[in-house]
């Protein structure tokens, strides 16, 4: 073996040592001048690197696999990619060099679909996240709440994305429609104030009077004056000026409609939702034309929450916003896993909902809310 091929895997094998049970480690980068390659962690399985090409390597194959991709090049890198840090692996014509530096969360590439974020650093956020329950006193992240951090840190990706466009003076308003705990406000406030330095204000309703009093708590505990919380249903809460922003996520029974239909009344420019239940089409849409497949009732139930979902989508479109569909967390986690992002953008065009509405008996939940809306308000 050559002393470059030699320095290149005592090299690796020292970023892996460092890398060892890191829960920040994230993916591994490969770039020579013919070819590129990304490997990210399994957030199920951190023993697990996958490419985007379906290729599985556990970090013990890294140094081979890697010493034989670069021995093909003159030069090259490799870089390994955790929560705020970079460590660079670079190949040179007669040697090797190792590099660490710091990455700037907020202009950090955007992260793989499904791979491990960036955004909330448990030792940045360590008051919030104690305050949410999420890490100990000790300041460890609790083992039953490793899947909660993940989320959160996944919908701050997925809600920082679209607010590139915001350049508003005014501070951004931001409704959170059946609140509950309020893990998701808190930690989008949180990256929003302290992070992207975005001037906020966070409102939370919730009918239960019991998760109003314990975010309350929490807001005294982190001192957030910005943020405040209301016992409320979604349809009756009357909001003070213009909101930007209403987020709904995993509302049950008929709160996905109704945050739907009251962003939609409010003008919001940003409507976010991850529905929860789809029960209310699924005796009124028409199977027809796909009989021989609903009379399984696996089938039809599946097939009739892709269509609800797919008319909220429409239905927004119809009112000018332009839709994006993203997963937020994996189906392993819950099934109900569907992001609607919809940002008003566009002149609005109903064609495509109308003919829609069709395959449904009676008016559909949204409409209906947005009509009782429109005469209440």
């Amino acid at each position: 073996m050559d002393k470059r091929g030699q320095k290149l895997r005592q090299s690796v094998q020292m970023v892996l040592l460092r890398l060892q049970d890191n829960e920040a480690f994230q993916r591994v980068e490969i770039e020579t001048p013919t070819e590129a390659q990304v490997f990210v962690l399994d957030p199920l399985n951190p023993r697990v690197l996958r490419s985007q090409q379906g290729k599985q390597l556990s970090p013990s194959d890294l140094p081979e696999y890697l010493a034989a991709v670069m021995a093909r090049a003159e030069r090259g890198s490799i870089r390994f990619v955790e929560r705020g840090t970079l460590v660079t692996v670079t190949l040179l014509p007669n040697d090797v060099k190792l590099s660490l530096s710091t990455l700037d969360a907020v202009h950090q590439r955007p992260a793989e679909s499904g791979t491990r974020q960036q955004f909330i650093r448990v030792e940045e956020a360590l008051e919030l996240l104690q305050a949410l329950g999420i890490a100990s006193p000790e300041g460890k992240v609790r083992a039953d709440r490793r899947r909660k951090l993940y989320q959160v840190d996944r919908f701050v990706e997925l809600v920082d994305q679209i607010l590139e466009d915001w350049d508003e003076q005014r501070p951004l308003t931001i409704l959170d429609c059946g609140c509950g705990k309020s893990y998701l406000a808190f930690v989008l406030n949180y990256w929003l104030k302290e992070k992207r330095r975005i001037s906020c204000r966070v409102i939370g309703i919730d009918s239960n009077e019991e998760v109003i009093a314990s975010s309350r708590s929490i807001q005294q505990r982190l001192n957030y004056r910005n943020m405040e919380f209301h016992k409320s249903s979604i349809l009756e809460y009357r909001p003070v000026g213009p909101v930007d922003m209403v987020l709904s996520l995993h509302a049950c029974d008929t709160a996905t409609d109704e945050a739907l239909a009251l962003g939609i009344h409010l003008n919001c420019k940003y409507i976010i939702s991850v529905p929860c239940c789809q029960a209310a089409l699924r005796q009124r849409i028409d199977y027809t034309p796909w009989q021989a497949i609903a009379r399984h009732p696996i089938f039809r139930n599946r097939l009739s929450d892709v269509l609800t979902d797919g008319l909220r989508a429409v239905a927004l479109e119809a009112r000018g916003y332009k839709v994006s569909v993203a997963e937020y967390v994996s189906p392993l986690d819950t099934p109900k896993n569907i992001m609607l992002r919809a940002v008003k953008t566009k002149a609005a065009d109903a064609t495509a909902h109308r003919d829609l509405q069709n395959l449904v008996e009676g008016t559909l939940p949204l409409e209906s809310f947005l009509q009782s809306l429109d005469k209440s308000f």
